[in-house]
């Protein structure tokens, strides 16, 4: 037969093409474990499992990951599905080795599983994990977690989720702690809560969403090292006592809505040492609040403020009957966001930009409602660029 056939063109192509694949498995099987495991890390943990099946090298192989996620799923909601999702999750704890654990996430209902499900968080925190993500949906409120949590040396980032009474321990320290989120916590009292606060002496980042505290009458937040707080919330008289080191805030109007409730709240509002940026988000920032003026009074270094949900005034007779010192000396960068063009609008933009002696950059994006108003959005730009301004190095745009 004539070597230069098809046929036989076809059988080598099939030959060359089988070697370079057993070359690249080679290749793969060749890289060392520290390797081959952070590859499986991208995979997820149950995509990881099933590479045990490929040789007796991949058995265990998955079980060292240094990233550990295990999410329940809708369809592991049923009694079976639920049971291998438990099984798999014991599994990857008991035949972990001495390796320590980086990230371990766990997302789950915890049903009548509660002593495993802690005795999975008290192996992470035995194993010297710095990430720990805890999402977890309650039947009941009885469910405490392991004491070993709360005086773990090696986390540095923990996320903690879930809708009940967040049950403290007596002793409290993370001495490594640096970013912490708390969602839909029920804070039990305020002893337990200050507890927690106080027990973060190295805390960077923290952030409160949408958590409750009907049992809280007052609590102080004084970490030393807090740059970041995010706040979700509408309590806010009942959250914000000391902040003196937070370098940013990030919260909603609705915040400010609740220290107006009462003229004590906003006596009682800290000095915000080092506040550098200010941002609000998710609604229209009234800018005639007492509370927003005694803020901006408070925070002598601040240099940005973004107000990225819009302005409103509920006060007809608005001015600025006292200039914050920060607007004379620091502030540089103004963004209002969700702009409509009102008289109201206008008139704040009129008075920051005729207070403001050092402001570099205002940034206005129009609200979506004017999508396709070119000759509008154009008529009330043209007109806030003939606004006088107190710096002559302002540059105001558009978006």
């Amino acid at each position: 037969m004539d070597q230069g056939s098809p046929i036989n063109d076809s059988k080598t192509q099939e030959l060359s093409k089988e070697h370079s694949m057993n070359k690249g498995r080679n290749k793969l099987c060749n890289l060392p474990d520290i390797v081959l495991q952070h590859i499986l890390s991208f995979l997820g943990t149950k995509y990881s499992v099933r590479t045990s099946v490929l040789s007796k090298r991949w058995l265990y192989l998955w079980v060292s990951m240094p990233n550990l996620n295990f999410i329940q799923g809708p369809s592991e909601m049923n009694d079976w599905n639920r049971k291998l999702f438990m099984n798999l999750v014991e599994r990857a704890l008991v035949l972990r080795k001495s390796s320590n654990i980086q990230k371990f996430s766990l997302s789950c209902d915890v049903f009548c599983d509660a002593c495993s499900i802690n005795s999975w968080v008290f192996s992470a925190v035995r194993h010297k994990v710095q990430v720990l993500d805890l999402c977890l949906f309650l039947n009941e409120e009885s469910f405490v977690l392991p004491r070993s949590l709360f005086t773990c040396e090696s986390i540095k980032v923990l996320n903690l989720q879930m809708c009940y009474n967040l049950r403290l321990p007596s002793s409290i320290f993370f001495p490594s702690l640096k970013i912490l989120t708390l969602k839909h916590i029920v804070f039990p009292d305020d002893q337990s809560t200050q507890r927690l606060f106080s027990g973060c002496p190295v805390l960077e980042e923290l952030t409160l969403d949408n958590c409750y505290w009907e049992n809280i009458n007052a609590i102080s937040i004084s970490a030393p090292m807090l740059k970041s707080l995010i706040e979700v919330a509408y309590h806010a008289n009942k959250l914000i006592k000391e902040l003196s080191n937070v370098e940013s805030l990030v919260l909603t109007p609705q915040t400010f809505e609740a220290l107006d409730y009462k003229e004590e709240f906003i006596a009682h509002l800290p000095k915000f040492h080092n506040l550098t940026h200010l941002e609000f988000y998710m609604g229209f920032v009234d800018m005639a609040s007492g509370a927003l003026m005694k803020v901006f009074q408070n925070s002598l270094c601040l240099a940005s403020l973004e107000l990225n949900g819009g302005i409103e005034l509920t006060k007809e007779d608005w001015k600025l009957d006292h200039v914050p010192p920060c607007f004379l000396t620091q502030l540089k960068t103004i963004k209002i966001g969700d702009f409509l063009g009102t008289e109201e609008e206008v008139l704040v933009v009129r008075t920051l930009l005729q207070n403001t002696a050092v402001l570099e950059r205002m940034v206005i994006s129009w609200s979506k409602e004017f999508s396709g108003q070119d000759q509008k959005q154009k008529a009330v730009n043209d007109h806030l660029l003939t606004l006088p301004k107190v710096s002559l190095n302002c540059v105001i745009s558009f978006s």
